[in-house]
């Protein structure tokens, strides 16, 4: 009987702290607001005593995007905690929660033209009387104490399609493509101002003395066999395979460094030859003095 009792009083209980507020309020904003879109509520803001999922949606004319906020917050020693917000709509405005006259305004910083959107919530805990009721939309700017941002924060499982791309469960995203075997797969061109590549085993052991540096002869001879430079992929092998572009720049510089020490070496040679061209110039002039 008493465990009868106790279910029949938790389900009661749940049944009325558990509480849906459909359309709170509905707002068309006519015009551009100046400083914002203040909602001014008429939950207390008391600590401790509710956390509530606050739920936006509409449409911004001005953006042409879809509105679908949905965030919570808790009040806890006089400040806002936990708070979060996250969007399943077009537009991510900026939005801040604040205390005035100890009452909570929620503030979107959206000075956008044409703005119509219902608020409703949901809380377990109603903290006072008309606490869900009589809320205002006023173009007013933040006046009140404990003012925060709420952080934006979505999380997605499994497979997340859009048009022409994908960003897949396993973490590889695919832009003109849905099905990347990489991290980042990209069917098209890429424009970017900097590219930054991590890659190992940079070249600089062509310098060592025990570098075994191949003979220009050696180079002539591979290249009239095969068609390109070695270490080098042949064209046909970056057409199936493609490049990477790490690995492709090591093996560049690789060349360069190879080639400035044949360089050096034909420029001592060349020295050499200098001097022994001047040496026999020499020569040749004190005979024809004699």
């Amino acid at each position: 009987m008493a465990l009868i009792l106790w279910l029949f009083v938790a389900f009661t209980q749940h049944e009325t702290y558990g509480q849906n507020y459909n359309n709170i309020l509905n707002h068309r904003g006519m015009a551009t607001p100046v400083n914002g879109v203040k909602i001014k509520t008429n939950l207390p803001y008391i600590s401790g005593s509710y956390m509530p999922t606050i739920f936006i949606d509409g449409y911004s004319y001005g953006k042409a995007k879809t509105i679908s906020l949905k965030f919570s917050f808790y009040i806890y020693n006089g400040n806002f905690i936990s708070s979060t917000i996250s969007s399943s709509g077009g537009d991510v405005p900026k939005v801040q929660l604040s205390n005035e006259d100890n009452k909570v305004v929620i503030f979107i910083d959206n000075k956008v033209y044409f703005q119509q959107l219902t608020v409703s919530a949901f809380c377990m805990v109603n903290p006072a009387t008309g606490a869900f009721q009589g809320w205002t939309v006023a173009d007013e700017a933040i006046t009140g104490t404990n003012t925060v941002e709420i952080p934006y924060s979505n999380a997605f499982g499994g497979d997340v399609n859009f048009k022409d791309g994908i960003w897949s469960k396993t973490g590889n995203v695919g832009i003109g493509t849905i099905t990347p075997a990489e991290k980042l797969s990209v069917n098209g061109n890429i424009r970017a101002k900097e590219v930054k590549v991590e890659t190992a085993n940079w070249p600089d052991y062509v310098f060592k003395p025990s570098y075994s540096l191949m003979p220009l002869s050696k180079v002539e001879s591979f290249i009239k066999a095969n068609g390109h430079l070695p270490d080098i992929p042949s064209a046909k092998e970056i057409e199936q395979n493609g490049m990477e572009v790490g690995a492709n720049q090591v093996v560049l510089l690789k060349k360069i460094e190879e080639l400035t020490l044949h360089l050096i070496e034909m420029e001592k040679k060349v020295e050499n030859i200098s001097k022994d061209n001047e040496r026999i110039k020499k020569q040749l002039n004190r005979r024809l003095k004699q």
